[in-house]
């Protein structure tokens, strides 16, 4: 009998590590931090569009876009605060159709790259998630993840936007490395090409 007693106190750190729920409360282990592949989908009132978001470290993401038909093979790449478009391989201004898609996109990795540098970030629970919220110049915003610090989604009420993660595999199970790097590319005019005269 004084052995389970003894095991008692012992219980929750056990169970902690066991769910791999981190023992700090109030907070959440920060699993954005680093590179990360996922699958998303961003709904609106009037839309859905699905994509593979890539996170490859602060100021450089790719966002590939599947869905709808119209976007479909569409890349934008965010570096260093450029946007650039391509489809296979052909680069072009960002199109009208993933104007707004950018911004919400930009907004989702403001808070990301904002919040990279901290090991857990502060949260409550709202429907059985963990919740973290904050604001932004175009509103709030609220990221919310699952016990284990994988992200469930992304809120910006003011836009009217949801970004779901439907699939996420953090740098240490897939193919991003710290030697990954996007291109940088420049547009047309800013080339100087010199002619004979």
């Amino acid at each position: 009998m004084k052995r389970i007693f003894a095991l008692i106190p012992m219980l929750p750190l056990l169970l902690t590590g066991c769910t791999g729920i981190p023992a700090t409360p109030g907070k959440t282990v920060n699993r954005m931090a680093g590179g990360f592949v996922s699958d998303v989908t961003v709904t609106t009132a009037d839309s859905q569009t699905r994509a593979v978001l890539t996170r490859y470290g602060t100021d450089a993401w790719e966002v590939c876009f599947c869905e709808p038909a119209a976007l479909d093979g569409v890349e934008l790449r965010f570096l260093d605060g450029e946007v650039t478009a391509s489809y296979k391989g052909l680069e072009f201004s960002v199109p009208q159709s993933a104007q707004a898609l950018r911004t919400e996109f930009a907004e989702l990795m403001h808070v990301v790259d904002s919040n990279a540098p901290l090991t857990e970030l502060d949260t409550h629970t709202a429907d059985e998630l963990f919740v973290s919220e904050g604001e932004l110049e175009v509103g709030s915003y609220t990221l919310s993840f699952a016990q284990d610090g994988t992200p469930v989604q992304f809120s910006l009420p003011a836009y009217g936007v949801l970004i779901t993660f439907d699939t996420f595999t953090d740098a240490d199970g897939c193919a991003v490395t710290e030697t990954s790097t996007i291109p940088k590319t420049y547009p047309v005019t800013d080339v100087v090409t010199e002619t004979s005269t």
